[in-house]
């Protein structure tokens, strides 16, 4: 049985220089060559420039500086500054090899002509020397030469050839390589012919050639010998026919390969079947067959034949040890019999049982193991040796079934880790206990197990395998330490395998010593960037094929997949953890309690323990923290994130998206915190979290992180929202409680206001306003009390409401004893309203607060009825309930007190006019503000009241005569006093005297503007020498010791002299008509009816005045003189009773 031909030396050789050549996308070829053909490790480059010749030796050198070489070059034409600068631009670092002494240059001078002449054998022998002086230290010499200088005449050519042909035979045997360099442009056509014939590898033009034009030494100098010549040239055409024909069929069989391989509509076996005949026509053999080998069992399994066997047909099954395919697997390559026969096969139970005289086979592996076979054969003899190519093919056909056995095998472990893993019916434990039995299998491990790291222990949850390997579920220890297996697991980026655990020195782990595991496969599992534990696979035994790439790839899969069905059963029980925070939160009525539930949850639950929220003060216009998590407080710089008055976290909150802060690179405090996430609650604040981890955050983690923050920013806006209508709601109450006291007010003014306008006295005023303030709630007590200046006593007057024999038990005054400061006491003293709204803990009520909480009142107020500076009594109210008498209430009792003031005011005036008694007071007034006095001071003068009449807007237009000044001087003085528009109506003498007649305006701080507003009529005033004679008439009941103490107040400097009482007279219409007749003329009379019958006073006149003369046979002149003698008695009939008021 022949083995796989190769070499037996580990040298350097010619596939090194191509290899180099090669790496340069500048060449092109070589194609290798076929059997018989003749090569070594010399090789010919043939230039025209300098450029090609550097694009050639250039990368020939870099090779050999890469592999550790030593490189040697003979320099003729180039210079070594030249070689330098092209290695330099290649990117070599060329003398850093210089400075060691692995790049050398030389002359031709110290090399090929070191004695002034070239010597074949001594330049051989320097060759020699120069390989066993660098092989000394390096591993290989490589050699490049410039052979110029021989273009100068003085060596012969065929000296140099010689020297050739021996050189060959050097590097043949030696670990060296040449690269001779031929300047084409040097040498006559003939010359450069000849080289090309002594070469057998050529380099031209980017090219690398197998030279069929070589002619070897011995051929190339016996240029006598014409037989051998044709000999030569007979067989360089059959050699490149035929290797034209193999090139041809080889071309056609890979092709053949190809297209069985690429078919996608064959199935496997179909493929393969093809594959068996190709390699039945290719090796020229009867028989190809696939067979499965199973060295437990000692069988092997026939899957796949084509050809006539009788035992070697699909589904045969025989013993492995008889067989050929045992030498096969026994083999580390192809295997192959020529004539089973003549390599002494007789006798042998495979050659016996299955009679095959030539064969050639070689093993599949899958996933490193021996799965079967791939072999070729036929009971008759083949007719000449296995060729290299078909080694090669039939190494290509078992390296593609090997690999379609391989994903055909991981396609189905695949398949299994599917239907375990996408099983939705099944728990995860049972998953789990699952994947360990299909890693067991996979990897031809005995024991597989799941284990966890938490809080600083490791836990097996869940292990398979014989039990006494002893290993547990629930079995926990300390956290492994560096070194350990598990620990060496979680600190790789990928799987771990060992397949010899003292091959690797993990002898000294404890789970070796106490369990004995001389192998092991891990990977770590996670849960999104945090470390979970391991998924690990082991056994006692050494395994005897190191873990393959496909092998780990599987476990990464497993391992990822626990990875992610972790990080699903975290994030569900987050989803869990914060389903139940939002219906927390639902309970949470500020954004301050949803600060503190947040972090209780996301501590306890949600599994970010390093977590805080911050909200914005709105006052200050900062993020302050409000709530963080027991890590944080210890951890996490919430308030230096916060303080910043700008940076990430306040970017985040301002610009509404999340930041990522990373802790080396924000100048934050050193800490062993890898990433802390901002995340906005919209305008509420920020939540923030922290890792540790150094893999951050990943995405998951960041969308969970967002979702979190997106409850906690809902319950905010909830919050916010319920606050905001629950402040609607109390406002509306306000307002509506506001729109019912203000319609309850209204219609209690508009009945006051009513009842009012048809009282006529004083009293009927006070016993409707008590009466109308009482029937409306909350007011239980309305009276009216009356100051007695006297005694200082608040007498009740007039009351409405729940009395219950209040006011008869009690004393109120307005002096500085505790019953005169209550609010009654207090609204006389200040003439402003006075308020207890809690009757229960005002201490100026203490007098009457029993009294008052046994009736039900528990609020009050006391308001001033004055008009002017007329105070006409207190309007006292209380309220069943406290509170009652805000600012609103007060504005409106004040406003309604004012009126009821005015009205009182109103009706005493009025009674003055239509009373027949009045009450007339008679004052001295010496006061120089009143206006009269300093007048008549300054103007010289008396002065005297005609007559005031009241005008449409309400003011008094006045009628003065003076005596003893002129128009002009009362002109002049006027301006200083309360008066406006005046006018001298005349200006005349009597007597001695100059007599004025002034029509004035008289402003309300005029002396008869005063007595008029409070209800007085001024019947005389006469003023001379400083002071003034004042009468006033008031009705008969009026408040006549309210009006003087008032008179009193405004003009301190009065007296009072008389008061009586006079009966007014009053005439009946009948009595007016009457005496207006009786002091008409007839002819008055006539002219008037006539006038008034006539329409002459209506607008527009029916009669002219002319006429009605005419009718009554008058002049219009005449007319008009009876008319305003007629007016002028009638007037003076209607006033003659003295001052008119309004």
């Amino acid at each position: 049985m022949t083995p796989l031909p190769r070499s037996s030396q580990e040298r350097l050789d010619l596939g090194s220089g191509i290899e180099a050549l090669q790496s340069s996308p500048e060449f092109r070829g070589p194609v290798e060559p076929f059997e018989g053909q003749y090569c070594n490790d010399h090789l010919a480059l043939i230039y025209e420039s300098k450029a090609e010749q550097y694009a050639a030796v250039v990368p020939y050198l870099r090779h050999g500086i890469e592999r550790g070489e030593r490189c040697m070059c003979v320099i003729d034409e180039s210079s070594e500054a030249e070689m330098l600068a092209a290695m330099r631009g290649a990117g070599i670092d060329a003398d850093a090899a210089v400075e060691s002494g692995q790049l050398t240059f030389h002359t031709v001078e110290e090399t090929y002509l070191r004695n002034g002449t070239f010597e074949p054998d001594e330049m051989v022998a320097f060759y020699g020397e120069m390989i066993d002086e660098a092989t000394a230290e390096y591993p290989a010499l490589r050699i490049s030469a410039e052979i110029s200088w021989l273009a100068d005449g003085e060596t012969a050519f065929e000296t140099f050839m010689e020297y050739e042909s021996k050189v060959n035979d050097l590097f043949d045997d030696e670990d060296c390589i040449a690269l001779c360099q031929y300047d084409r442009t040097s040498f006559p056509p003939e010359t450069v012919r000849d080289i090309i014939r002594t070469h057998p590898h050529l380099i031209y033009d980017g090219t690398v050639c197998h030279n069929f034009y070589h002619v070897p030494p011995e051929d190339f100098f016996d240029s006598d010998d014409a037989d051998r010549e044709v000999e030569r040239m007979i067989g360089t055409l059959l050699d490149r026919t035929e290797t034209k024909v193999a090139l041809q069929s080889r071309e056609r069989f890979l092709r053949g390969m190809y297209d069985a391989t690429a078919d996608p509509s064959l199935s496997f076996g179909a493929k393969v079947e093809r594959l068996l005949e190709l390699g039945r026509a290719w090796f020229d053999l009867e028989i190809g067959y696939f067979a499965l080998t199973d060295e437990d069992t000692d069988e092997f399994e026939v899957v796949e034949a084509v050809g006539a066997h009788e035992k070697i047909r699909p589904g045969a099954v025989g013993d492995l040890s008889v067989s050929y395919c045992q030498r096969v697997l026994e083999s580390e390559g192809p295997v192959s019999v020529l004539d089973a026969a003549d390599e002494g096969w007789k006798g042998d139970p495979a050659y016996d049982t299955y009679g095959l005289e030539s064969y050639i086979g070689t093993s599949l592996v899958v996933g490193g193991k021996q799965y079967g076979t791939l072999c070729f054969g036929a009971k008759s003899l083949r007719g000449q040796s296995f060729t290299r190519s078909e080694y090669t093919f039939l190494e290509l056909m078992s390296q593609w079934v090997s690999y379609e056995l391989e994903r055909k095998e991981r396609e189905r472990y695949q398949r299994k880790l599917y239907e375990i893993t996408s099983n939705p019916d099944q728990p995860f434990e049972e998953k789990i206990e699952r994947l360990l039995e299909l890693g067991r299998e996979r990897f031809g491990l005995e024991h597989g197990l799941f284990g966890h790291y938490a809080d600083g222990r490791a836990e097996i949850e869940a292990t398979v395998g014989p039990a006494d390997g002893g290993l547990k579920p629930g079995a926990s220890g300390v956290e492994p330490k560096p070194g350990q297996f598990c620990r060496r697991v979680v600190e790789a980026d990928g799987p771990v395998g060992a397949p010899d655990v003292r091959e690797l020195g993990w002898d000294d782990d404890p789970v070796y010593r106490e369990l004995g595991f001389e192998s092991y496969f891990g990977v770590k599992v996670t849960t999104g960037n945090e470390l979970y534990g391991t998924l690990a696979f082991c056994d006692t035994s050494t395994r005897d094929e190191p873990f393959t790439d496909a092998e780990r790839t599987f476990l990464e899969l497993m391992g990822q997949w626990v990875s992610y069905e972790l990080e699903q059963r975290r994030r569900e029980e987050q989803l869990a953890a914060l389903n139940e925070m939002s219906r927390d939160l639902m309970n949470a009525e500020t954004v301050s309690e949803i600060a503190e539930t947040t972090v209780e949850h996301v501590d306890e639950s949600l599994r970010l323990p390093l977590s805080a929220v911050a909200l914005y003060d709105g006052e200050s216009g900062r993020l302050s923290p409000a709530a963080q998590t027991p890590r944080a407080e210890d951890e996490l710089p919430t308030a230096t994130l916060c303080d910043a008055a700008s940076g990430p976290v306040w970017e985040a909150f301002v610009a509404g998206e999340m930041r990522t802060i990373d802790v080396g690179d924000d100048g934050l405090p050193a800490n062993d915190l890898t990433q802390v996430l901002a995340v906005p609650l919209d305008r509420q604040g920020v939540f923030l979290t922290a890792t540790a981890s150094p893999e951050k955050f990943d995405s998951l983690e960041r969308d969970f992180v967002e979702t979190t923050a997106a409850t906690i920013e809902s319950a905010c806006t909830r919050a916010d929202r319920e606050q905001l209508l629950h402040e609607r709601e109390e406002t509306l109450e306000d307002q509506n409680e506001t729109l019912e006291r203000l319609n309850r007010i209204n219609t209690t003014i508009r009945n006051i206001d009513r009842a009012l306008v048809q009282s006529s006295t004083r009293e009927e005023i006070e016993e409707v306003v008590c009466e109308q303030l009482a029937d409306v709630g909350p007011y239980e007590l309305a009276w009216v009390g009356e100051h007695n200046t006297m005694s200082d006593v608040i007498e009740p007057r007039t009351w409405a409401g729940d009395e219950n024999g209040y006011l008869e038990d009690q004393r109120i005054t307005a002096d500085d004893t505790p019953e005169g400061r209550g609010p009654a006491g207090r609204a006389v003293e200040t003439r402003d309203p006075q308020v207890v709204n809690d009757i229960l803990s005002d201490k100026s009520f203490a007098p009457w607060r029993q009294s008052a909480l046994n009736r039900g009142y528990h609020a009050c107020i006391a308001l001033p009825l004055a008009y002017k500076d007329t105070l006409y009594g207190i309007l006292t109210v209380y309220a069943g309930q406290p509170g009652v008498f805000d600012s609103l209430e007060r504005a409106v009792l004040t406003e309604l007190s004012d009126t009821i003031a005015y009205a009182i005011n109103a009706v005493e005036s009025k009674k003055a006019l239509v009373t027949d008694e009045v009450t007339e007071l008679e004052f001295t007034v010496e006061d120089i503000g009143c206006g009269v006095t300093e007048f008549v001071e300054q103007a010289d003068c008396t002065l005297s009241l005609e007559n005031l009449v009241a005008r449409s807007d309400g003011g008094l237009r006045a009628f003065f005569s003076t005596r003893g000044t002129t128009a002009e001087e009362i002109r002049t003085f006027a301006p200083n006093f309360p008066t406006t528009d005046l006018t001298v109506v005349s200006e005349f003498t009597e007597g001695d005297e100059r007599v004025c007649l002034v029509d004035v305006t008289l402003t309300e701080d005029s002396l008869a503007g005063t007595v008029v507003q409070h209800g007085g009529r001024l019947r005389r005033l006469d003023a001379t020498d400083g002071d003034a004679k004042v009468t006033v008439a008031l009705a008969s009941d009026a408040a006549v010791r309210e009006f003087v103490e008032m008179f009193r107040t405004r003009y301190p400097n009065s007296t009072l002299h008389a008061q009586h009482t006079r009966r007014q007279v009053q005439r009946t219409s009948a009595e007016f008509q009457s005496e207006v007749v009786e002091e008409l003329t007839p002819r008055q009379l006539e002219v008037l009816q006539t006038a008034y019958f006539s329409g002459y006073f209506e607008k527009p006149r029916t009669r002219t005045g002319t006429e009605i003369a005419s009718s009554l046979d008058i002049s219009q002149p005449t007319l008009n003189t009876h008319l305003r003698a007629a007016q002028r008695k009638l007037y003076r009939q209607l006033f003659e009773e003295g001052l008119i008021q309004a």
